[in-house]
C-alpha cells in the first residue's frame, strides 16, 4: 500500500503520483516491507510518500539533513544496528537509507525497512536500489527546481507589483519617489536594505541607502561616485551586477573589489545592482542587499530587478520633469507678481503728478494765453488725457491680475449692461458713419461677477470695434444663453487682424504691426484686460479675424 504524506501538494500535483510509483518500485524490487521517502525542508526531513502494510505508518527517521554524510561512490548507506557490517542477516536496528543529493546538498532520504528475505541487500539488490534511488533523486531535484522557480517568479512578480503600485500615483517630487519605493523593494525582494541613487538634471547625485527599517545608512562620496560609474556601464550593457562577499574572481575589476569591501564593511553578504533609466537616458542605480545567511540572487530576481529599474526610471523621469515644471511655474509666477507690483507702483506714482498736471492745465486754460499758447495747451491736455488713460488701464490690469483680489460676486444682467454700453458708443458710431446692430433677448442674461469689470470688458470690445471700422462699416453685438453659459459676440467689418498678430493679441502692451491699425492711438492693454476679466469670471475669450474683412470676438461666461 502506498500513501502520500506530509506536505500536501508538495512539490506539485503531477509529481506526487510519480513519487508514489517510485516508492512502490523500491519496495517491490528491493524486497522491503516498508519504504519511506522524506524531503529536506529547512533543518527537517518531512515524509511525503510511504509504502507499507495497510494500517502501518512510516518509521520516524530521527535525523536532520545536516547529520547525513553523502556516501562515497553511491547513494546507499547501511548503518548496522549492532555495529557489524560483515554479516549477511538483517539485524534488529539495521538502517538502510538512500541519500538524495543535489550539488553536495541533501535534498531527501529514502528509508528501507524489514526486508522480506531477512537478509541485508547483496550487490545485485544494491545496484537495483541505486538505480531506483537515482531516478527518485532526479525526480525530487526537478520538482524542487520547479518549486523554487515558481516561488522566485512569484516573489519577483509580487515585488514588481508592489513597486509599480507604490509608483502609480504621480508623486510630487524625486524625494517622494525615493521614499515610497523603499518599502516595496525590500519586502518584495526579501532584502535587508535598498539604495536608490539618482542624478538630477544638474548631474548632482541625490538618494539614500536605507536599512530594512528605513534608517538612513551613510556612504562615502567616493563609493557613490564609483557606483554611478558602474551604474552607467550597466545601463549601456543593459545588465545587472551581483557582488558577493567571499566570491572573489580573478576577472573582478577595481570597482567590483571596492564595492565588495564596502558590502563586507556593512555586514552584508551580497548586493544586487541594476541601472535606472528610461528611453535613452540614464538616471542612476538601484542596489538591494542581503545577509550572508540569505538565499543567493536568482536569475529571475535579477531579471525582475532590471525591469523594475525601467519602471523606477520612468517614475523618476516623470518626477524630475514635474519638479522642473513646478520650478518654472514658480519662477514665472514670481515674475508675474513682480510685474503686477511694478505696474501698480508705477501707476500710483504717476497718478499724483498727472493729477497736478491736469489741474494746472485746467487753470491755464482759463487764462488769456493767446493763439499759440492755446494750441500748445490743447496738445498738452491731449497728452495728459492719454497718459491718464494709460495709468487707469495699468491700475485696472494690475487689480484684475492680482490673485489676492477676489472677484465681486454680484448678479449682473449682461443684456442690460450691453444696452447701456451700446448707448454710450452711439455718438462715435454715428459720427464715424457706422451702423450699430444690437441683438439681445428680452429676458435677462444673468451671470455672477463684478459689474464694473464686466462693464469694462464690454466697453473695451465695443470701443475697439468702433475704432478699427472704417466709415460705412457695421458693428454688431449679440448675446445669447447657450448650455448654461452666456455667449457675447462683438463683430465688425473693420480692417481685421493678420494671422501673425493673433497669437499675441491678448498680451499686455501688444501692438499690431498693421500700419492701418497703428494710425489709431491705443495703450495695448485693452484686450489683455478683456482676457483677464473673462478668466477671472470663469470664462473664455476667442477671436476670429481676416485681414481687410473684419474681426469677431466671442466671450463665454458661466450663467447664473
Amino acid at each position: 500500500m502506498t500513501a502520500a504524506l506530509g506536505l500536501g501538494d508538495w512539490p506539485d500535483g503531477s509529481t506526487h503520483p510519480v513519487l508514489e510509483l517510485l516508492v512502490d518500485a523500491i519496495a517491490e524490487m528491493g524486497g522491503f516491507a516498508r519504504v519511506t521517502l522524506a524531503i529536506a525542508e529547512g533543518t527537517a526531513l518531512v515524509p511525503v510518500a510511504y509504502a507499507g502494510p495497510p494500517g502501518s505508518s512510516p518509521t520516524p527517521l530521527g535525523l536532520a539533513p545536516e547529520e547525513l554524510a553523502v556516501p562515497a561512490g553511491g547513494r546507499l548507506l547501511l548503518v548496522p544496528g549492532d555495529g557489524d557490517l560483515t554479516g549477511e542477516a538483517w539485524q534488529s536496528g539495521d538502517l538502510l537509507i538512500g541519500v538524495l543529493t543535489e550539488v553536495d546538498r541533501v535534498i531527501g532520504v529514502i528509508r528501507c525497512d524489514d526486508p522480506h528475505s531477512g537478509r541485508r541487500p547483496d550487490p545485485a539488490v544494491r545496484r537495483v536500489l541505486e538505480r531506483c534511488f537515482h531516478q527518485t533523486e532526479r525526480t525530487v531535484a526537478n520538482a524542487r527546481e520547479r518549486l523554487e522557480l515558481r516561488e522566485q517568479f512569484g516573489y519577483a512578480e509580487a515585488a514588481r507589483r508592489l513597486v509599480r503600485s507604490a509608483l502609480a500615483p504621480a508623486h510630487p517630487s524625486l524625494e517622494a519617489v525615493l521614499e515610497h519605493a523603499h518599502r516595496p523593494l525590500v519586502e518584495g525582494f526579501h532584502a535587508t536594505g535598498s539604495w536608490i541613487e539618482v542624478l538630477d538634471p544638474a548631474a548632482v547625485a541625490r538618494g539614500y541607502a536605507r536599512a530594512r527599517d528605513s534608517a538612513v545608512v551613510p556612504l562615502p562620496d567616493d563609493v557613490i561616485d564609483l557606483c554611478h560609474e558602474v551604474g552607467l556601464r550597466l545601463w549601456l550593457e543593459q545588465q545587472s551586477l551581483v557582488v558577493e562577499v567571499g566570491a572573489e574572481r580573478p576577472e573582478d575589476d577595481a570597482a567590483v573589489v571596492r564595492i565588495r569591501d564596502e558590502v563586507r564593511g556593512l555586514g552584508l553578504g551580497s548586493v544586487l545592482a541594476v541601472p535606472l533609466g528610461a528611453g535613452p537616458e540614464y538616471f542612476g542605480f538601484l542596489a538591494l542587499g542581503r545577509r550572508t545567511t540569505d538565499p543567493a540572487w536568482s536569475a529571475i530576481e535579477r531579471s525582475s530587478a532590471v525591469q523594475i529599474g525601467y519602471d523606477l526610471g520612468a517614475a523618476l523621469r516623470t518626477a524630475s520633469a514635474l519638479e522642473g515644471q513646478r520650478a518654472l511655474v514658480r519662477e514665472l509666477q514670481q515674475l508675474d507678481d513682480y510685474r503686477s507690483q511694478l505696474i501698480a507702483t508705477l501707476s500710483h506714482e504717476l497718478r499724483t503728478p498727472l493729477t497736478v498736471i491736469a489741474g494746472n492745465l485746467e487753470m491755464l486754460g482759463s487764462l488769456e494765453i493767446g493763439e499759440i499758447g492755446a494750441r500748445h495747451h490743447r496738445a498738452m491736455t491731449r497728452g495728459a488725457t492719454r497718459m491718464q488713460r494709460v495709468v487707469d488701464d495699468l491700475l485696472l490690469l494690475a487689480t484684475v491680475s492680482d490673485p489676492q483680489h477676489p472677484v465681486e460676486e454680484a448678479e449682473v444682467d449682461l443684456a442690460h449692461l450691453v444696452r447701456e454700453v451700446a448707448a454710450l458708443v452711439a455718438t462715435p458710431v454715428h459720427t464715424g458713419g457706422l451702423a450699430l446692430d444690437v441683438d439681445l433677448p428680452s429676458d435677462p442674461l444673468v451671470v455672477t461677477g463684478s459689474p464694473s469689470e464686466l462693464d469694462r470688458l464690454v466697453g473695451n470690445l465695443l470701443s475697439n470695434a468702433v475704432k478699427y471700422t472704417e466709415p460705412g462699416g457695421t458693428v454688431a453685438v449679440r448675446a445669447v444663453h447657450e448650455h448654461r453659459r452666456v455667449v457675447l459676440t462683438v463683430a465688425d467689418t473693420g480692417i481685421g487682424i493678420g494671422p501673425d498678430d493673433l497669437e499675441g493679441l491678448f498680451r499686455a502692451f501688444y501692438r499690431t504691426s498693421n500700419p492701418d491699425a497703428l494710425r489709431h492711438p491705443g495703450t495695448g492693454l485693452g484686450l489683455a484686460i478683456v482676457a483677464t476679466i473673462a478668466e477671472r469670471h470663469g470664462g473664455t475669450v476667442a477671436v476670429a479675424s481676416e485681414l481687410g474683412r473684419g474681426t469677431t470676438f466671442t466671450v463665454t461666461i458661466p450663467a447664473r
